[in-house]
């Protein structure tokens, strides 16, 4: 007990140099070319926003995963599969319905670091009014295999739904980004589903799910996080990772992920989804979290 309690006390006391480094944004940088982030900075995201925005691997890890998609795809096309699904839900009178694919929306079709990247260097955390602002701009560059994807489920007779919680108030700038960009999406809007279209559409996504599989088969679905795919991942780090090994038969199959470490659910895990907490209360959460044991 002595030792863990050492071992806690070393993290403390690590997290709070970390903290002191973090914090004053820049004081722990020094010579002639050190650059100093803005003074609403959160530095600490740093790596993973320009990993997501100039890493080869990510550019390969997306065209893997959607070049996996389409072999999945065609797989579950194959007549021999006409009871495929990618809903544990859906086990009943559906392989008749029409099939489908559902993906998530942002850095699972639009790439959105441009804005991470800001949240970075200028916001400090994100706040949902600038991010409105930059949705409305409908400027989002494409997901690396994405619209390759979508044309060829299109061309194979399969319904594309983009799943996304950007709010409705959003959803004619996102169909327009999406549009512009070679994204098929209906002139009514009809399979582009936001958060709060209809009074029951929340961020867990449930009921738009239920939606497109009470009229459609779903064959696929592509996302970021584990919201994308099923309930019930808004619970602790350990609970979502259970949550994962349970539909373990499911990654890379009919559930397509893409790498995304610089925000998300994992990442509220951390601080128990407590948004009220401050950006510093917040870090302090995250860095008493990292394991350093040997």
């Amino acid at each position: 007990m002595a030792r863990n309690g050492s071992r806690r006390s070393a993290m403390r006391w690590r997290s709070a140099v970390i903290l002191g480094c973090l914090l004053p944004l820049g004081a722990c940088q020094s010579g002639p070319a050190a650059r100093a982030p803005h003074a609403g900075a959160a530095p600490e995201n740093l790596n993973a926003s320009l990993w997501m925005q100039s890493a080869a691997e990510y550019v390969a890890s997306a065209e893997q995963a959607y070049r996996l998609a389409t072999v999945q795809l065609d797989e579950a096309l194959k007549p021999e599969n006409a009871a495929w699904t990618a809903d544990p839900e859906q086990v009943e009178n559906y392989t008749h319905l029409p099939p489908a694919v559902v993906l998530d929306v942002d850095d699972a079709v639009l790439a959105t670091s441009a804005f991470q990247a800001r949240i970075v260097t200028e916001l400090g955390e994100f706040q949902p009014e600038a991010w409105n602002e930059w949705a409305q701009r409908a400027e989002a560059p494409a997901i690396p295999g994405a619209l390759e994807f979508t044309r060829h489920a299109v061309d194979r007779g399969v319904r594309v739904f983009y799943l996304t919680n950007r709010d409705h108030a959003v959803e004619d700038a996102t169909r327009r980004n999406l549009d512009k960009l070679g994204f098929r999406v209906d002139a009514d809007g009809s399979n582009l589903l936001t958060k709060g279209e209809d009074p029951n559409w929340d961020s867990e996504k449930v009921e738009r799910r239920e939606l497109i599989a009470s009229k459609h088969r779903v064959l696929l679905m592509v996302g970021d996080d584990m919201n994308d795919f099923v309930a019930g991942g808004r619970t602790t780090s350990q609970g979502r990772v259970d949550l994962a090994n349970r539909y373990r038969a499911y990654w890379g199959t009919k559930w397509i992920l893409l790498p995304n470490p610089a925000y998300g659910d994992w990442e509220r895990s951390i601080y128990g989804f407590e948004e009220g907490l401050t950006h510093p209360e917040k870090l302090q959460k995250k860095l008493e979290a990292l394991d350093a044991s040997e």
